[in-house]
């Protein structure tokens, strides 16, 4: 998969979209299942209402992919997240989409490599 990468206060992070990533947002909000996580993280496809709530998804979720990602040296603060401009938290957050799409298409595809073939029925 190709690196999503974005550049906050003159430096450059990746971000990264592991099960690590979402194990810990469902340790943050304090949610048990992967289900759970990915309908909390699906709000922030309604980040158009401008919901207050929404914004803290974004935020956490901006963090901790960036905060995973085991390439980046330089460390960021969440602070450092919520205090960009609207237009740069939209930039991020389509990154940021497309970097989950991708991780999921990749996720689908091998679970359909490693399944074992069903036997022919007689």
């Amino acid at each position: 998969m190709k690196d999503i990468v974005v550049e906050i206060n003159g430096s450059s992070f990746k971000m990264s979209f592991s099960l690590k990533v979402f194990r810990i947002l469902g340790q943050v909000w304090n949610l048990e299942t992967l289900p759970e996580v990915m309908q909390r993280v699906a709000l922030i496809e309604q980040i158009s209402t401008q919901r207050l709530d929404i914004y803290d998804v974004l935020f956490e979720l901006l963090f901790q992919s960036i905060d995973c990602h085991p390439e980046n040296v330089v460390k960021i603060k969440k602070e450092d997240i919520e205090n960009l401009s609207v237009s740069e938290l939209m930039v991020l957050a389509d990154g940021m989409a497309k970097g989950i799409t991708e991780a999921f298409k990749q996720t689908e595809q091998s679970e359909k490599k490693t399944k074992a073939p069903r036997k022919p029925r007689k």
